[in-house]
């Protein structure tokens, strides 16, 4: 059996043992001209096509198109729960729903035209929106909804957010969204 101490060899200041493998005579990596020129290509794709991929204009007006069919429907259920109207009021921009006053006895005040008290969220918010930036709504439009939850339209109504669009069914009320 070969003594042990012939495979060592004396390297510096103590008995290392010695290597099997040679180490390979070229490192791999890159140099840092190939590192810097991929940075700047990322960054230029970056800078370029980047806000396309992630623009969110098209997530809010989705959300403001959710917001304005939750608002509509809630206008219905306020008017039926209630049995005082609600007008809705629709603008390019904005929309804000508004109920009858109450006269004595807690009952509506069928006589009033004016829907002076903004309908409100449980958390006391008057239930009203605004259109983000590049988003319309068309055509303006203001209806009310009645004790039944019927509405005042002659006709079924299509509105337009954007791309999106919804249809208020005159007869029922109903909003119908695709």
């Amino acid at each position: 059996m070969p003594c042990r101490m012939s495979r060592r060899i004396l390297r510096g200041r103590g008995w290392i043992p010695q290597a099997r493998f040679a180490a390979p005579a070229t490192s791999a990596g890159f140099t840092a001209v190939e590192l810097v020129l991929v940075i700047v290509i990322v960054g230029i794709l970056g800078a370029v096509a980047g806000p396309r991929f992630f623009s969110n204009s098209v997530f809010q007006e989705r959300g403001y198109f959710n917001e304005l069919t939750s608002a509509v429907r809630y206008a219905q259920k306020v008017a039926v729960a209630s049995g005082c109207r609600v007008r809705v009021n629709l603008t390019a921009q904005t929309y804000e729903l508004h109920q009858q006053a109450i006269a004595g006895g807690g009952h509506c005040d069928t006589a009033d035209s004016s829907f002076p008290l903004p309908v409100l969220l449980a958390d006391g918010q008057a239930v009203s929106g605004t259109a983000p930036s590049d988003t319309t709504l068309t055509p303006p439009l203001s209806f009310t909804y009645d004790a039944l939850g019927r509405t005042n339209l002659a006709a079924d109504q299509a509105i337009s957010v954007g791309s999106w669009s919804l249809v208020i069914e005159a007869e029922s009320g109903l909003v119908v969204t695709p």
